[in-house]
């Protein structure tokens, strides 16, 4: 290589490197734009008590991010558990997160022997949740419907109209219909869901993710999805967030967005894996969003993020909080912890313990106590 091109290629990356980092602004304000809301969801039937949901999402927004986790149930085995299990959240912060995710992923393995069962415990806990003063927000890993081929197959469009699959997708959603509608509070009201169907579409990790089916076999997907919840199932307590995983670019992102019609939030997940990108990553999406968002007069959130096992004690106000910070996102929400090799909350004794309660501790992160 010459000493020309040599020189030419470092700063190439000099300036690249100078453009990344000015992605970050320490002297950025935040100041989230007023949503208003018009009264109109993908579910024309929506529950008031949904909509009183989306309302307080909205007045949220303007006082901070609510931060929470998924099945924040401590260092375990997947949910459902049959016994409860240490919550390192709350040991860790002395509050439930703000916000609870759950995932309806085992339902459609549950036969008419024990799906009253799995509907009982996934419920409680659920309801335990709310209890305790916390946004409920659900995503669905469906099985694959063809199980005999593994996970990565081209399924989706046996899953639309006249498919081979389309009576197991159809049985599938009557069973997570009959969770969605028993979950209610003591006085017998439908607790509202943020639900997440079929995210992170644009990664290939999924089988109805890129490369496995077309764009338009995948809007038709979700289409169906929130039609037959809403219409033929009369589930009115779901409000519905399209959220991919992360992306470069706006087009990107509205790739396989199926229609204002069908969508109540934006949401986008982005994760640290520990390639020094994250902040830089974060940043370039959630304005990548929030544009998009401002133009449709909707709510967004960073919808899934986090390092696995936080190997970095600082992250949380050194990555997470410079990520977030400017940002007017109305939640964010880290990963579950499962066992000891795979978890996203520090646990006490954790080396990030002390710097997980800085993050929580600004003004800026809301936690269940925050958000009553």
């Amino acid at each position: 290589m010459s000493r020309f091109f040599s020189i030419m290629i470092f700063f190439f990356f000099i300036s690249c490197s100078t453009e990344e980092e000015s992605l970050f602004d320490p002297n950025a304000e935040r100041i989230p734009p007023l949503i208003t809301n018009d009264g109109s969801f993908a579910d024309q039937n929506l529950c008031e008590e949904a909509k009183e949901l989306y309302n307080r999402l909205i007045a949220l927004t303007q006082k901070g991010i609510a931060f929470g986790q998924q099945a924040p149930f401590g260092t375990g085995n997947n949910f459902p558990m049959p016994d409860k299990l240490d919550e390192d959240f709350f040991e860790v912060a002395q509050d439930h997160p703000a916000v609870v995710g759950f995932d309806l992923e085992l339902i459609s393995l549950q036969n008419d022997l024990i799906i009253d069962d799995f509907i009982e415990k996934f419920t409680n806990a659920v309801v335990e949740a709310h209890d305790n003063g916390s946004i409920i927000t659900m995503s669905w890993h469906m099985v694959n419907p063809n199980n005999s081929a593994g996970t990565l197959t081209t399924v989706v469009p046996d899953m639309l109209e006249g498919g081979m699959y389309r009576s197991k997708f159809l049985d599938n959603l009557a069973k997570a219909a009959r969770v969605f509608k028993n979950i209610k509070d003591a006085d017998g009201n439908p607790i509202p869901v943020l639900f997440r169907p079929w995210h992170e579409m644009n990664g290939n990790f999924f089988y109805w993710g890129e490369g496995f089916r077309t764009t338009e076999e995948f809007t038709q997907l979700y289409k169906d999805t929130v039609r037959i919840l809403s219409e033929d199932l009369d589930v009115h307590n779901l409000i519905y967030i399209y959220a991919p995983n992360w992306v470069s670019t706006s087009e990107e992102y509205m790739r396989n967005y199926p229609g204002d019609a069908y969508v109540d939030m934006l949401g986008v997940d982005v994760y640290d894996f520990k390639n020094g990108n994250f902040l830089q990553s974060a940043l370039r999406n959630l304005q990548i969003v929030e544009d998009i968002a401002t133009e449709k007069n909707m709510l967004f959130a960073l919808t899934e993020t986090g390092i696995k096992n936080v190997t970095q004690t600082d992250w949380w106000t050194n990555s997470l909080y410079k990520a977030i910070r400017s940002s007017s996102i109305t939640y964010t929400m880290i990963w579950r912890n499962d066992t000891p090799s795979f978890f996203h909350a520090p646990f006490v004794g954790h080396p990030s313990e002390d710097n997980f309660k800085e993050f929580m501790d600004t003004d800026l992160i809301l936690l269940s106590e925050d958000i009553k």
